[in-house]
Order: structure tokens, then sequence, then C-alpha cells
């Protein structure tokens, strides 16, 4: 797809109200000084990929912009777009969470090695900091 026809593309997107791309469920809500984007990575989440979800948080925050949310039952990948009005705007930071929801997808997916009682102390407390059990 050419640069124009994306941009012309992108520009018929509906704000505010999620839309399928590369079948992924992804979001652009316009606020007052940007916007928010956003991917639905699980429907009614599960504590075990609520668990999985946060263990691999940390580590993608360093490689991406997004971060984790959760919107009722679903878990959701989100970010802030400051200045951005428009789906056009948002077209490189689409790009990049969508390929963070694939890389998301996939760590939720594998089942590595047991964590050391330090690390699961560690992940519980962050689990109950997110969840409100703790403040």
């Amino acid at each position: 797809m050419s640069a124009d026809n994306l941009e012309q593309w992108l520009e018929n997107l509906p704000l505010d109200e999620p839309v399928e791309i590369d079948g992924e469920t992804v979001f652009l809500k316009i606020r007052g000084q940007g916007a928010e984007l956003g991917v639905l990575l699980v429907l009614s989440y599960t504590d075990a990929l609520l668990a999985d979800a946060l263990r691999n948080g940390f580590q993608s925050a360093l490689d991406f912009d997004a971060g984790l949310a959760i919107d009722g039952e679903d878990l959701i990948l989100t970010q802030w777009l400051p200045y951005v009005g428009a789906w056009p705007e948002a077209a490189e930071a689409l790009e990049n969470i969508l390929n963070q929801a694939a890389m998301w997808r996939a760590a939720m997916a594998y089942s590595g090695p047991a964590r050391s009682d330090a690390t699961t102390r560690h992940e519980d407390r962050v689990r109950k900091i997110f969840s409100g059990e703790m403040r």
C-alpha cells in the first residue's frame, strides 16, 4: 500500500471506537491534548493471564512506550500520544503497538522456568497493587 493510500485509509477509520487492523482490535480515543492508542490483548482475562502479563510488562517497558491497562474484565495495551488528533498522526505508534502486541501474545504463551521465591514475592506485590488490594 502506498503512503498516500495508507494515509487515506487511516483517515477513514472511526475515532473513539474499536476497529480491527491486522486481526487486532485497536482504538484511538481523542482527548484534550492528545489521544490514547490501545490494543485489546485479552477479553475477560484470568488471574494466570494477568500474572503472565505482569511478568512480561516490566521487560517490555524497556523497549516500548505502551503499557498495560485493565478495562473492566479486559486487558489492554495502551499508549498516550500527545497532540495527536487523528489516525494518520498515529501511524508510526500504531505500527509499534501492533508489534508490541504480537510480542506480548508470544510472551504470555511462554511457560518458562519457575521464578525464584524473591521474584515471586515481588510479582505478588505488584499484582496486589494493580488489583487494588494494596495502596
